[in-house]
């Protein structure tokens, strides 16, 4: 019986709330249509060329990566806007920050920068000062940058505003992935590796400047991190390279580190990383000069979004 409804003949309505499920990461991946074909590298990407699949050499599998003025790839978390750059081979997803607020491509703004002024490493007279940690006393792709090294600057600038930001909130930190990040400090193939001796280039050098791209990296040059740097690699993926670009989602008229090692110069004595400059270029500089950091974060594969986004700037996805 139903309370209070006594006289035969009485009607009465019942409303029920749809239930909308929430998105997963592979609705995203459903959703985007990737494309199994290899982009024409040695150009920069002006315009949406949409989602690419490519192997995926650190995490295994395949990895899903936005290339070009892609206007589909924005989420909002920990009260900050991202921008997706790829779906990693497990099934996470990396992001780099936006900014407190989602910025259309082309925009010019300090907001996506979340440290700002700082050196890589305060100085740059040996060459493994290109290292996210680095050793003294032997090449450091040798190391095991899980244990001991010396942490870089920016290594130690990124944690700090990753621990305000995020790591203090137990509901953001939950969702975060111990990501693998690639710093990568294996020579050009012909060159020899020293600490202050002849001059030579790092393997993102030959890769950038020929349109090979990778996600493969050395073991000895994996971190297991919370939050790290973009690599120059994954800045070719997404439409970067060694020229003006400021139509790709990357651009933001700001100058900022990548993790990628490029560079040792005997005679200026300067070790030097790859960083994406003002003009959206994939440019070079001494590890001691400041430009700003740009966090990269990577989402467990779990995580769900809001119902109803659809990664659009208007309408980005949700964590949940």
């Amino acid at each position: 019986n139903i309370l209070g409804v006594t006289k035969k003949g009485t009607k009465c309505y019942l409303y029920f709330d749809k239930y909308v499920s929430p998105i997963a990461i592979s609705d995203i991946i459903a959703s985007i249509s990737p494309k199994d074909t290899t982009p024409t590298f040695t150009n920069a990407a002006i315009t949406d060329e949409g989602v690419y699949k490519v192997s995926d050499g650190m995490y295994g599998g395949t990895s899903y990566y936005w290339r070009g003025a892609v206007t589909n790839n924005y989420v909002k978390f920990a009260g900050k806007c991202w921008r997706i750059i790829r779906i990693n081979g497990d099934g996470s997803i990396r992001l780099i920050y936006d900014g407190a607020t989602c910025h259309a491509n082309g925009t010019n703004t300090s907001e996506s920068i979340a440290v700002t002024s700082t050196t890589y490493n305060t100085v740059s007279y040996q060459s493994y000062y290109v290292g996210w940690t680095y050793s003294t006393e032997q090449r450091p792709s040798t190391a095991n940058p899980q244990t001991g090294g010396i942490a870089s600057n920016a290594k130690t600038q990124l944690e700090t505003w990753y621990n305000n930001n995020i790591g203090n909130n137990s509901a953001y930190s939950s969702k975060i992935a111990d990501g693998k990040y690639c710093n990568d400090r294996n020579v050009q193939s012909g060159s020899n590796w020293s600490a202050a001796g002849s001059s030579f280039n790092y393997a993102a050098y030959n890769r950038i400047n020929t349109g090979t791209p990778t996600l493969s990296c050395s073991n000895g040059d994996i971190y297991s991190l919370k939050v790290g740097l973009i690599t120059a690699d994954e800045v070719m993926y997404a439409g970067g390279k060694i020229e003006n670009n400021t139509s790709y989602y990357l651009y933001n008229g700001q100058n900022y580190w990548t993790m990628s090692p490029y560079h040792w110069n005997d005679i200026s004595i300067y070790a030097r990383v790859f960083l994406v400059n003002s003009n959206g270029y994939l440019d070079l500089h001494n590890v001691n000069n400041t430009f700003g950091l740009r966090p990269v974060i990577n989402l467990k594969a779990d995580t769900q979004f809001q119902a109803g986004g659809n990664g659009t700037q208007s309408n980005p996805y949700v964590v949940q």
